[in-house]
């Protein structure tokens, strides 16, 4: 789905993306690159109790087993440390006992067609959506040639995030902005672009500061990494599920 990237497409079959970089973990399975089926895992604590259940789930939706399933595919962060690294060690583990290819997606590149990948029908499950500052509404999904600049912004604590930007279209982001870490001020003393969108629980908790700076905040769902749009936004570039290991993206350990 990347633009400017040379596409090798996903593997025929089912595929399974996960992501928990976030406090809304998530579990989606494709099938010949369509999402078909889906969960949330709403309890942070419990993600890595939840993950296999879910994939359980899932595949008994379309009647497939684990040895159907072609791909794995995991959302690489940055994001919570432990979270980022129960969806890399529950992925690694999957790919190489089914010996299948593993594939990973930035976290904060699937954060920002968030809205793209669930679509207009596809909602957060509670507390999680429509949560937002003020009233805002969450934004409809960008169609044919619509296209925005989105910032995306995580937050990292101890006044600290993650960010990254992208420029948006229907058919997927492109980085601007390179995945790093810094605070806010660090962030907007870059001058994004007065058109910029900031999306993200981080750009959420300091919507007055970007605010006041002349930027849109936008409410979740946008800006919430999801395994839909990690399936959406993978190079299908194969890592070596042995070696490989997640952007945790810190020099910090901000808790």
């Amino acid at each position: 789905m990347t633009r400017g990237t040379e596409q090798q497409g996903p593997p025929e079959g089912c595929v399974v993306g996960i992501e928990t970089s976030w406090r809304l973990g998530s579990l989606a399975l494709a099938i010949d690159g369509s999402v078909v089926a889906r969960r949330f895992l709403t309890k942070p604590s419990a993600h890595a109790a939840g993950l296999i259940p879910a994939l359980r789930e899932v595949l008994d939706e379309v009647k497939a087993g684990v040895g159907d399933l072609a791909g794995v595919v995991v959302g690489a962060g940055p994001g919570s440390f432990t979270g980022v690294r129960i969806g890399a060690a529950a992925a690694k583990g999957l790919a190489a006992s089914l010996r299948v290819p593993l594939y990973a997606t930035s976290s904060l590149r699937a954060a920002s067609f968030t809205v793209e990948s669930l679509g207009a029908e596809a909602a957060l499950p509670a507390p999680f959506a429509g949560t937002g500052p003020d009233t805002e509404a969450s934004p409809p999904p960008l169609r044919g040639e619509e296209r925005e600049v989105r910032y995306v912004v995580l937050d990292a604590r101890q006044g600290r995030v993650y960010g990254a930007c992208y420029d948006v279209r229907a058919d997927g982001p492109v980085e601007v902005v390179q995945p790093h870490g810094g605070t806010i001020l660090q962030v907007l003393n870059r001058r994004p672009p007065r058109d910029t969108v900031f999306v993200g629980d981080g750009a959420v908790a300091h919507s007055a500061l970007i605010r006041a700076a002349g930027y849109t905040v936008c409410p979740y769902p946008a800006g919430v990494p999801v395994a839909d749009a990690a399936l959406l936004c993978c190079s299908w570039a194969a890592v070596d599920a042995a070696h490989w290991e997640p952007d945790y993206l810190r020099a910090w350990r901000p808790g």
